[in-house]
């Protein structure tokens, strides 16, 4: 193949690539923060946040600072877990529901509350602005 063809072939294969639904992008966006938390890293999780982010009564820098805490309350290696999650979303705005564990160990039941484990249930919006999806609301209960 010349280059040209190898050009013509990349053209047409990237643009018979299935894109992502919104509930795929959604659902990525969140395993990504939950991931990067676990590793003690909050920087995709500021991304998430929109700039007017509101929850629980809580703007964006506050609600940083809890997950913050959880992250940095002892030496011990968190663990984050999110056992259940629902995800409803069209091209421009988004919903979800979910279970959020964060616990110490990997062994540990997250549907009793003990020592070491924290569980919140969270709805939360989303909205997509300037191409990238943001996390708007999010109410939670432990």
């Amino acid at each position: 193949m010349n280059r040209r063809q190898l050009v013509l072939a990349g053209l047409a294969l990237a643009s018979c690539k299935k894109k992502e639904s919104p509930e795929t992008q959604v659902r990525r966006l969140i395993a990504g923060c939950v991931e990067a938390v676990e590793k003690k890293d909050l920087g995709p999780l500021d991304d998430a946040l929109a700039e007017n982010f509101q929850g629980g009564g809580l703007g964006k820098r506050e609600a940083k600072q809890l997950v913050f805490g959880h992250v940095f309350r002892n030496q011990n290696g968190l663990v984050v877990f999110n056992p259940q999650l629902t995800v409803e979303a069209n091209e421009t705005a988004a919903s979800f529901s979910g279970v959020f564990v964060f616990a110490r160990g990997k062994d540990v039941n997250w549907q009793e509350p003990g020592d070491g484990v924290t569980r919140y249930d969270i709805e939360g919006t989303l909205e997509r602005r300037d191409g990238d999806w943001k996390i708007t609301t999010a109410d939670w209960k432990r």
